[in-house]
């Protein structure tokens, strides 16, 4: 049949329908039939999409007994730390990296790290640390501060993105409070200069962003298909029913129960939107819709930042398994940011405390209870991601997420020593279950952040040599690799 002939040499089908003279496509989840025999890739012999994520948090980590193993290796040869034992069943999916630096590890601020961790410097060639008050970024931390070059999201996005509907997909939580950094905190992916993609951080306005695409360009101008469902009390689904129905009939048993399921998702989604918003999915594998972004933007109510947060996560697991994106950065919160965490009773500034006392006070021990938590919810969003089917594997298995924070040590503004949780197999590439601290660390010999970003790179297809101003590096990080 013509529609099954379509879908063996398809990464994507949309079901097709009208709704109050308003053009309505439902996209799918990559279905058996597309895949080859092994649900390994697709029929036609492309790769599954591999998928590329930052999650970003402020104020860095407190290296120690609380982040950093006692041993190194592979599998049982080490132990998570406690203030990541909320990954304990995703520790196979993990490689944790430790003891890298920054240029010569001295002291700097959280504006001039996170200038480092995520676009590599200003564009400044840069060996030391002095070196960086001679460039544009020696204007860090001011209103000034922004990212002077391309964040590593965006450099991605421009060599991998090919016909998803988002180049690149930009999501937040905690909204920055602090010192004015201009731009650096208050975003995470930047295309360049002053030029930052603002982090949605709502998720009933991340729905409405996500699931609005599905409309032909003759859609009135404004309008998306919720808009009329909401109107008339009709679903979205109605409109696509018929294309549904004929569709199923061609199918397998298995690819109608997925496409019958992906339908039943939409529906309770839609049922819980309070204000207008479409349900249209261009297709990835486990294509499904969370059924929780009514949730508030965790600003509204710090109290309900872990609700908020889980409804991001599986708003992104949905963008992703939908193929809407291949990359995604997550800004948890700023560098430097200085917000309250009353969902687990503190109810002072998170930077704040980092220097109210030395590494091991009272006070800095509470700031790594709210790097736990943080991590908590990064652990929540991996396994979200594992939950969901792509062939034969899960989402998680084809992602790469890049978690990082602005310090290596926030007391003492330490620029020595960072931890890097990545999470994901992207693809096969990276094995897991790995703790790598490259011999060295902590002595002037000590590997740096740049070699992981190009590694990162690289893993992502990307025909890259060199990377970074600061710590400018061709060397790579095979140590992580498969």
């Amino acid at each position: 049949m013509e529609i099954l002939d379509k879908l063996k040499f398809s990464r994507r089908y949309a079901l097709r329908g009208m709704l109050s003279g308003v053009g309505v496509a439902m996209w799918l989840p990559v279905l058996d039939i597309m895949c080859n025999e092994n649900g390994t890739a697709f029929a036609q012999g492309a790769p599954l999409p591999t998928t590329f994520g930052i999650f970003f948090w402020g104020n860095g980590i407190h290296p120690g007994t609380l982040w950093t193993p006692t041993t190194t290796g592979d599998g049982n040869a080490w132990q998570l730390p406690s203030n990541l034992s909320d990954f304990a069943d995703l520790k196979d999916a993990m490689t944790l990296v430790t003891g890298l630096d920054m240029l010569d590890g001295k002291f700097r601020g959280h504006g001039w790290g996170v200038m480092y961790v995520l676009a590599g410097g200003d564009g400044y060639i840069c060996v030391t640390m002095a070196d960086t008050n001679k460039g544009p970024g020696s204007s860090a931390e001011t209103a000034q501060g922004t990212q002077w070059m391309p964040t590593i999201d965006q450099i991605i996005a421009d060599a991998i993105h090919t016909k998803e509907p988002f180049k690149s997909l930009e999501t937040g939580i905690v909204k920055y409070t602090g010192q004015n950094m201009g731009t650096a905190s208050l975003n995470l992916a930047h295309r360049g200069p002053y030029m930052p993609l603002a982090p949605q951080r709502d998720p009933a306005m991340l729905f409405n962003n996500l699931f609005s695409m599905g409309a032909p360009p003759t859609m009135p101008s404004g309008a998306v298909p919720s808009d009329i469902s909401n109107k008339l009390r009709l679903s979205v689904l109605d409109a696509v029913l018929s294309d549904a129905n004929r569709l199923k009939a061609s199918l397998g048993r298995n690819d109608a129960n997925r496409v019958a399921a992906h339908m039943d998702s939409i529906r309770s989604l839609e049922m819980r939107i309070p204000t207008t918003a479409s349900v249209t999915n261009p297709s990835g594998s486990g294509c499904t819709t969370p059924a929780t972004p009514t949730e508030q933007a965790a600003n509204l109510d710090l109290m309900k930042v872990t609700a908020t947060s889980q409804a991001m996560n599986r708003l992104i697991a949905a963008a992703l398994a939908c193929n809407m994106t291949r990359v995604y950065s997550h800004l948890w919160s700023g560098a430097r940011d200085d917000n309250h965490y009353p969902i687990i009773q503190l109810d002072t500034e998170h930077h704040t405390l980092t220097h109210s006392d030395g590494p091991t006070g009272p006070s800095n021990l509470k700031a790594a209870q709210i790097e736990k938590y943080i991590m908590s919810q990064y652990a929540d969003l991996a396994r979200t991601l594992k939950g969901v089917s792509m062939g034969a594997s899960t989402l998680l298995d084809n992602t790469l997420l890049y978690g990082i924070s602005d310090l290596a040590e926030p007391s003492g503004h330490l620029m020595t020593n960072y931890h890097i949780v990545l999470m994901g197999h992207a693809g096969g590439k990276i094995p897991g279950n790995r703790h790598f601290r490259p011999p060295g660390a902590g002595t002037s010999t000590a590997r740096k952040v740049s070699e992981l970003m190009l590694t990162l790179q690289q893993v992502m297809g990307m025909n890259v040599t060199t990377y970074g101003s600061w710590d400018r590096t061709s060397k790579t990080m095979p140590e992580i690799l498969a």
